[in-house]
């Protein structure tokens, strides 16, 4: 069981740090769970603490997010959902939304995902880029993350029915236990693309996520 005493003890600490929300309280029963050897039980109140506190982590990156990128502002606050993806770490997804005041073409989406299934294929891509295929390059986000990108040249419309080609392009950033997903539209070129990528600040984030 000592695992789970460090984990209690780790807990705690990041607790007084964050806030707690619900976490005390599945801590809490699970060392009474403890105290009455019923370690299965014990393990199922842990892994709600888990997720709670994992929500709670997810509530602050959220928040941290900047509320304007390179002319485009945010939608409102990020949203956070989760999702239980092992008994001793579970997951969840932030987005935040962007959008341009006066081209409605020009419009971004930030998702974060903890523990990702894309993770090892994406890692792998990165080790052999021979395996990508044409649709998709390596590039390389705030100076020395790599990331897996795709483009291409979609349909958008204007209120008459009107369409025209806009850049539409998916930015993939794999770390170690989480994945940085930006899919952005209407942007003029690559390198404006990857501009708003760098505003996100991925060494902080990797800080912020423990990675």
């Amino acid at each position: 069981m000592k695992s789970i005493a460090l984990f209690l003890f780790a807990a705690f600490i990041a607790l007084s740090v964050m806030g707690q929300g619900q976490t005390e309280t599945f801590i809490k029963e699970a060392q009474d769970y403890l105290a009455k050897k019923d370690y299965k039980q014990a393990q199922l109140s842990l892994q709600d603490a888990v997720n709670d506190l994992n929500m709670t982590i997810a509530a602050e990156l959220g928040k941290s997010l900047p509320a304007e990128i390179n002319g485009l502002t945010a939608e409102g606050d990020a949203s956070v959902s989760g999702g239980a993806m092992g008994m001793m770490g579970g997951g969840f997804t932030i987005t935040k939304k962007y959008q341009h005041p006066t081209n409605k073409d020009n419009n971004a989406e930030v998702q974060i995902m903890a523990n990702s299934p894309m993770l090892a294929s994406l890692n792998m891509y990165l080790t052999n880029p021979s395996m990508m295929g044409s649709e998709y390059k390596s590039v390389r986000v705030g100076g020395t993350q790599r990331a897996i990108m795709k483009s291409e040249m979609q349909d958008a419309y204007d209120d008459k029915g009107i369409s025209t080609k806009i850049r539409s392009s998916e930015i993939q950033i794999p770390l170690s236990q989480t994945l940085i997903t930006i899919n952005a539209n209407g942007f003029a070129t690559e390198q404006d693309e990857l501009a708003f990528a760098n505003k996100l600040d991925i060494p902080k984030l990797k800080t912020a996520l423990g990675e």
